[in-house]
This record gives C-alpha cells, sequence and structure tokens, in this order.
C-alpha cells in the first residue's frame, strides 16, 4: 500500500434505504461474508438493529430488528456466526440469531451488580463476550451458554479493552493509563506497561503486529506488538508497569481518540473522535504517516461514532450522528 495518498472513491451510504434515527452507534460488517458484497449491520439509540447487502449500488437492506427496551450503543456478530451481541445502558443485553429469528435475553450477569453494560468486545473466534465493568473489572461471559466464566482485574476503570487476532490474549487500559495484557487461559496478566502520554486511555486497536492505544487527549501511540505475545506468556505475572517506546505518536486528532480499527492486513489504522466534527484520520502503519488527501475538508462526515473495514478492506463503513452509514471504496483492495 503507497503512503501519503490513498485513492478513496465514496459510493451510496450503506444503510440508504434504511438510514437510522439517530446517531449510528455500532455499525460492523460481518468477519465471514463475501469480499465483493459483505453483510453490514448497523445498530443505534433508535433501537434498531438493520442489516444491508453492500454491492456499491443499491445496498440492499435484508432485515431490520427492534429492540423495544434498548437504545442500542453496542453491537457486534458473535465470531463468524449468525449471532448478534446488543447492548446498551441496561443491566441485561439480548443476543440476536439471524438465522432462526431467535432473540434471547440474558437478564443479568450472576453475581456482578453492573447496572450498564452498554460497552463490550468480542473475541474474533465467538468463544468470549467481554464486558467493561465497574472498578476495574472486565466481564467474561461465555459465547456460547452466555453465562459468567470470569473477572479480569485492574488498577483505575475500565475504558477500553480488545482481544488479540488469535483470541488468546485480552488488551484493557483506562484512567490510569496502562496497558494490561491478560491470558484468557490462565487469567493471569502477562504484560503491563505505560503508554508514553500518561492520560485517560480512550480505545485500543490491535492487528497482527502493531498496538494502538489512543487516549483522551487526542493522542494516538503506535507500538510494535509483533514479539510481544510469544516472549512474556511464561514468564508468570506482570505485577510492575514496564516502559514501551511507540514507534510513533499521532497527534493528528485534537479531542479524545474514542474509536481505532486497523483494516484486514493491519496497513491502515483508521481513528476518530466523537466530539469534533469531520476528525477521522487514517494512519499509513508501516511508514506511521497519515494519509494526507483523505478526509479532505470537504468530506461530509460530520460527528463519527462508529467506522469498520469490511473483510478485504474493499469499503470502510464510518456511521456519524446523522444516521448516515457512510461507505468508501478503498481502490487499492480492489486492483489486487
Amino acid at each position: 500500500l503507497p503512503p501519503t495518498l490513498l485513492n478513496v472513491v465514496r459510493t451510496r451510504d450503506g444503510n440508504l434505504s434504511d438510514p437510522n434515527n439517530s446517531v449510528v452507534s455500532a455499525l460492523q460488517f460481518h468477519p465471514g461474508s463475501d469480499e465483493d458484497n459483505p453483510l453490514l449491520m448497523t445498530a443505534g439509540m433508535d433501537k434498531m438493529l438493520r442489516f444491508f447487502r453492500v454491492d456499491g449500488e443499491d445496498n440492499p437492506k435484508i432485515h431490520g430488528i427492534h429492540f423495544p427496551k434498548m437504545p442500542i450503543t453496542c453491537a457486534s456478530f458473535l465470531g463468524d456466526s449468525g449471532s448478534v451481541v446488543v447492548s446498551g445502558r441496561r443491566p441485561f443485553f439480548y443476543v440476536y440469531d439471524a438465522v432462526s429469528g431467535n432473540i434471547q435475553k440474558i437478564p443479568s450477569i450472576v453475581g456482578r451488580s453492573e447496572r450498564s453494560l452498554e460497552k463490550f468486545r468480542v473475541s474474533p473466534d465467538g468463544r468470549i463476550i467481554a464486558f467493561v465493568g465497574n472498578d476495574g473489572y472486565v466481564i467474561l461471559v461465555d459465547g456460547k451458554t452466555r453465562q459468567w466464566i470470569g473477572d479480569l482485574k485492574m488498577n483505575g476503570s475500565v475504558r477500553s479493552i480488545a482481544f488479540s487476532g488469535d483470541s488468546e490474549y485480552i488488551l484493557g487500559s483506562g484512567s490510569d493509563g496502562d496497558v494490561y495484557k491478560w491470558h484468557i487461559g490462565s487469567r493471569r496478566c502477562v504484560e503491563r506497561f505505560h503508554n508514553e502520554d500518561g492520560t485517560i486511555t480512550s480505545s485500543l486497536a490491535v492487528s497482527s503486529n502493531s498496538l494502538a492505544v489512543g487516549a483522551e487527549s487526542g493522542v494516538v501511540n503506535l507500538y510494535n506488538d509483533k514479539h510481544a505475545s510469544s516472549a512474556r506468556a511464561g514468564r508468570g505475572l506482570a505485577l510492575t508497569a514496564t516502559e514501551r517506546t511507540p514507534l510513533k505518536s499521532v497527534m493528528n486528532l485534537t479531542t479524545s481518540a474514542d474509536n481505532m480499527c486497523f483494516n484486514h492486513d493491519g496497513q491502515i489504522l483508521a481513528m476518530s473522535s466523537q466530539r469534533e466534527t469531520n476528525s477521522l484520520k487514517l494512519l499509513h502503519v508501516p511508514t506511521a504517516t497519515v494519509f494526507s488527501n483523505w478526509p479532505t475538508s470537504k468530506t461530509p462526515l460530520k460527528y463519527v461514532w462508529s467506522m469498520d473495514f469490511s473483510p478485504g478492506s474493499r469499503y470502510l463503513a464510518v456511521g456519524n450522528d446523522h444516521g448516515k452509514c457512510l461507505l468508501y471504496k478503498l481502490k487499492h483492495y480492489w486492483d489486487e
């Protein structure tokens, strides 16, 4: 992928056939769907979960479902299955099976008293749902049985969690600015290091060889993560925070880095802030430079709330506060 200039073409909105009546608080392409015509899921505070088949032309709506008691803040496919986990600022959450149409309500997580389960991540293999809990707890729930299977604990409060690509590790960070890495099988903290920025961590993103840590100050630090998982896994507990120097500190966002995601081959990092209009930047990871030609000041992003790359990175979807899911073709991945 060539640095500095990115060939981007806007196509019709992903949810043009049925836009959200609220912010698009969550969107995701199905991880196992076709690269040319991926399946796109959008969710929002209008309590609706919608599915679209993205073809770049009409993007027809396949299905929509209404959750009367749940303004949706977070939604994600369970691995590459047909199920979607849906949560909001409520003590319960739902699992919707798109194949059978069955909705399962999980009334609470036994042993936990959280009044809100509004933020979670699903492991890439779909086996574990990790909720952000109170008081520095990460709550682990089994993806099949939907039962509580364990907690992970860190200092301060948890603001962001992310799974490694092999679903073996989970990373968490938050108010103390330290990044914790746990091995899920043993529930042990195998690494803990201090993010150089020092302010509260607001987002995390992991690719096969990079780790991005976004802070409330807007600084995004890029770390090399290639050696980390294998080398330190057997050493037991990491009790004291080590220092790691980032490959690059990206200062292009001026308000907190709320959302970050890598594309499928880890060459592009998308980062955005919800607190300022048109606040989205794409980083060319191998050279750690921000693409300068897109987005421009005329790109109609508005306030960016969610984003995702399609399975082969042919599309980038951006959800905003106007209920639109903007869709862009990344030409580099079409020509390969």
